[in-house]
């Protein structure tokens, strides 16, 4: 049933996004701190409720096809598994792009990003937008979670363990609202920390989490000469 739990999910957390944006997080637009503190305590919320509700640890077995590798050369094995969840990760930029540059809502959202009183006198409904950015973005959260039970195991608080630090480094080091820099950030922040995990210096290993430290100590050295990351906003963009 994972091809039906992968909209499912989408739905769920969408509506869950929804539920936020309307209870909490309208009332804090133009107070991004505020915002940022207000998710993250949400978050934690969420995470007790499915550990009191499901438990610590949520065991799932992957379909038979997310089984085996495929074996593109000698000694080189690529899990079907992750071949699909690139697979899907290339499709959900592609959704977002097609939305963002060809749809009339894609339109309202870069118009409401732009200048939220421009487009409000303009007859846009920036409520409106607000609520589905903030719903879809959460239902892309939700397949992406979805997705990785296929390589992962499931616990309540996979979200925060593993993945909110580098999705606030892609972000970061990509730009704020540039579709292309999260893309060009996220592969080479990946490839990156993939590349100094086995290095060896001597008998030490630098291993999974000096990586990590070496990447934030990369990546702040980057910001400090890019501060807006590496696709800044243009035009009215930058005054934002």
């Amino acid at each position: 049933y994972f091809l039906w739990a992968l909209p499912a999910a989408f739905l769920a957390a969408a509506l869950v996004g929804l539920l936020m944006e309307v209870l909490v997080v309208r009332h804090l637009y133009r107070r991004p701190l505020e915002s940022l503190l207000a998710t993250w305590g949400i978050g934690l919320v969420l995470i007790q409720i499915v550990r009191i509700r499901y438990g610590e640890v949520i065991a799932v077995n992957a379909p038979e096809w997310a089984r085996g590798s495929l074996e593109v050369m000698q000694d080189v094995n690529l899990p079907y598994a992750r071949i699909f969840i690139l697979g899907l990760c290339l499709l959900a930029v592609l959704v977002v792009w097609w939305q963002m540059n060809h749809t009339r809502i894609g339109l309202h959202i870069r118009a409401t990003m732009q200048s939220r009183d421009m487009a409000k006198s303009l007859g846009v409904n920036t409520r409106w937008v607000d609520r589905y950015t903030f719903a879809f973005g959460a239902g892309l959260a939700g397949v992406a979670g979805c997705a990785w039970t296929l390589i992962g195991g499931i616990t309540p608080d996979m979200g925060q363990t593993n993945f909110i630090v580098d999705s606030f480094l892609v972000v970061v080091t990509g730009g704020v609202g540039e579709l292309a820099g999260v893309i060009c950030s996220g592969l080479g922040i990946g490839l990156i920390t993939k590349w100094v995990e086995p290095l060896r210096i001597g008998s030490f290993v630098v291993g999974a989490i000096w990586a990590k430290v070496i990447l934030l100590a990369i990546i702040v050295g980057f910001i400090q000469f890019k501060p807006a990351g590496l696709f800044a906003p243009k035009g009215r963009l930058s005054d934002v």
